[in-house]
């Protein structure tokens, strides 16, 4: 027994995704002021094995009052949020899995039946028998990979093995035991070996030295060994070195310095990322510059982590698009866009632009050795998928060293006491 409270766009998706399943409560429309809220109220009043909405059906702030007065009534109840053509950092769909609800939604630009598989796997004790043979061909031909797990919010694509399937959807779960793509999540509950980083900018002077500081910066502060590297021919570490020195003549030959805790490699031939990956650091930071200009443009294709750095001046996001066209054979899926000193209308514009990925706005940040709580919220988001817990690691091994210490020193007396007897 379920109870459904849609809009008319996702009716049709719900009713192939639950097939004969009863109904025991169905709204479908848009619903002003306190009516949604009301049906809440009516639904938590039966019996039901899971209740279905979308965000679409009324505003975001009557769509959480109701949700979340539904919540107290039942809390154990499964609640399925449907959210179609949303961004990966919209505000509601955050809070609800926040919330504990399970989110289905579909990026801009996605067919909007790629939703339906998810929605089938996530209905709990659902008959099986009324699913048909081709729906489940349709689930059975789909290959789903996961690509970022952040925080508790699971973000998958689906990609197309045969013909008649879908694009691509997003599931935001906190709990899905049952569903079988969870067998392909790892997490990096610590950090193995290092975390390469590459960012690299659809056309030079677009901010990437600034933006891998930033990223660098915030890794350190986090507790994490952090190295970065100068992959382009700028020489503008030079001159991050003597600024820090505090001296316009400072000169130098070292071919690496360190400021707070970060360990910078200057651009020169002897560097090699082989021998960089062997040093040790959790993270390895690899700053390219302008993609055409660098011969390190290779390692970005490579690294764990693919960060693109565009403009976002309305006459220079032409140079995003081109940077995309010229990709477009290779698998983007994991690479994410930033763009520093962007209004919002802007930001929206790009990300329209750029379907299935990742399009984070980078606050205005002039000092990138400073905190910045809106800059460390950016980067929050931006990296949580790629963090482990190297620190307690590291704490946790200290501990079985000393208790082994003591250990050992305990035996040594035994022998000493056994010796005098």
């Amino acid at each position: 027994m379920n109870a459904v409270i849609i809009s008319s766009k996702a009716s049709a998706l719900v009713h192939e995704a639950i097939g004969n399943t009863d109904v025991s409560f169905e709204k479908t429309g848009r619903f002003e002021g306190g009516q949604f809220v009301e049906f809440c109220e009516a639904v938590a009043r039966i019996n039901i094995n899971a209740f279905i909405t979308d965000i679409d059906c009324t505003d975001a702030q009557t769509f959480l009052r109701g949700i979340s007065q539904y919540r107290v009534i039942r809390p154990n109840t499964k609640i399925i949020v449907i959210a179609l053509d949303r961004y990966e950092d919209d505000g509601v769909v955050h809070e609800l899995a926040d919330m504990g609800i399970n989110v289905v939604t579909t990026s801009p630009g996605t067919k909007p039946k790629s939703i339906i598989p998810a929605l089938r796997n996530l209905l709990p004790e659902r008959d099986q028998g009324g699913m048909n043979a081709a729906s489940q061909d349709d689930w059975e031909s789909t290959d789903s990979e996961m690509e970022k797990v952040k925080e508790r919010i699971y973000r998958y694509t689906a990609k197309l093995t045969s013909s008649g399937g879908f694009d691509s959807s997003d599931v935001m779960d906190l709990e899905l035991p049952d569903v079988p793509i969870q067998e392909r999540i790892i997490l990096k509950d610590r950090i193995i070996g290092t975390i390469l980083v590459a960012v690299m900018g659809v056309e030079s002077k677009v901010g990437s030295t600034h933006q891998s500081i930033l990223i660098a910066n915030y890794l350190k502060r986090k507790g994490y060994s952090v190295g970065l590297v100068e992959a382009n021919a700028s020489s503008d570490f030079t001159a991050i070195e003597n600024a820090y020195e505090g001296t316009p003549d400072f000169k130098s030959n070292n071919l690496h310095f360190t400021i707070e805790g970060v360990e910078y490699y200057k651009n020169n031939s002897k560097l090699d990322i082989n021998h960089l990956v062997t040093a040790g650091h959790d993270y390895l930071i690899l700053d390219i510059g302008g993609f055409e200009e660098s011969d390190w443009s290779t390692e970005f294709y490579r690294a764990s982590v693919n960060i693109v750095v565009g403009a976002g001046s309305d006459w220079r996001q032409g140079k995003i698009r081109r940077f995309r066209d010229i990709h477009k054979k290779m698998d983007q899926s994991n690479w994410v866009y930033c763009i520093p000193f962007v209004e919002n209308l802007s930001i929206q514009d790009i990300r329209k632009e750029l379907p299935g990925n990742l399009v984070y706005r980078i606050p205005p940040h002039a000092d990138p050795y400073k905190h910045q709580s809106d800059t460390e919220s950016v980067l929050n988001k931006l990296m949580k998928s790629y963090m482990g817990d190297s620190k307690k690691l590291s704490s946790k091994s200290m501990l079985y060293g000393i208790l082994g210490l003591c250990i050992l020193i305990i035996i040594v007396l035994i022998i000493l006491l056994a010796i005098k007897i």
